[in-house]
């Protein structure tokens, strides 16, 4: 039986690797299926490059005794990239568990600082803006995704529950895929490019050219 694939705004489980636990999470964009399309006009340079076979994730607080949906969802972790959830490589038992419309103003995406276009730039999904700095290594912030069972597993660690944990769990290196995560450099980077840390991506993109309405709209 061929198994079914997520788009943008399914709910899908993951069980727990060596656990009878799952845990819940939604699709909010889907790299290839969205951005790399013939309708889409793609930057040779991409930031979407590197999260080609990725989809954005929003995962939900709560560890459940079964795969049913809970009536409630509250956000655990709100926009980060992972190797498809439906893709063979993942080995963790997954399923659909429903679909929620996705509301693309309040989507964000991790923002990166990285080398590109001949200078170190703030990575934000469509864009990028040129910075001052000279020196990446002053920035731990990793340009990469990861796979579905480190996210498991930084989901069973932000709720206190270690004993969960499959194998070895570094943490930090999960975070550091995010600027978002360590927010007084993210100030300090908004604040030497004369930008409003609190703009949305929707917003930000929009003035600057890009507009995510086009990703959800068709």
């Amino acid at each position: 039986m061929k198994k079914e694939k997520l788009n943008q705004g399914d709910l899908f489980y993951l069980q727990l690797e060596e656990s009878d636990k799952f845990i819940f999470g939604q699709i909010l964009f889907d790299v290839e299926k969205q951005y790399f399309t013939p309708s889409i006009e793609q930057d040779e340079e991409s930031y979407f490059d590197v999260y080609e076979e990725c989809q954005l994730i929003r995962m939900y607080k709560g560890i459940y005794d079964k795969p049913d949906l809970p009536e409630h969802l509250e956000t655990l972790i709100d926009g980060v990239f992972i190797y498809r959830i439906d893709s063979k490589a993942n080995r963790l038992k997954w399923g659909k568990a429903g679909h929620l419309k996705i509301d693309y103003q309040s989507v964000e995406f991790p923002e990166i600082i990285g080398d590109a276009y001949g200078s170190i730039q703030l990575l934000r999904g469509e864009l990028h803006i040129k910075t001052q700095y000279k020196d990446i290594n002053d920035f731990e912030i990793s340009w990469s995704a990861e796979y579905p069972e480190v996210l498991a597993n930084e989901c069973v660690h932000l709720q206190g529950r270690e004993d969960l944990v499959s194998g070895e769990h570094y943490s930090d290196s999960f975070k550091e895929m995010d600027l978002r995560n360590f927010p007084e450099l993210r100030d300090k980077v908004y604040r030497d490019l004369n930008l409003d840390p609190n703009i949305s991506y929707y917003e930000l993109s929009k003035e600057m050219g890009f507009d995510l309405a086009r990703f959800y709209e068709h």
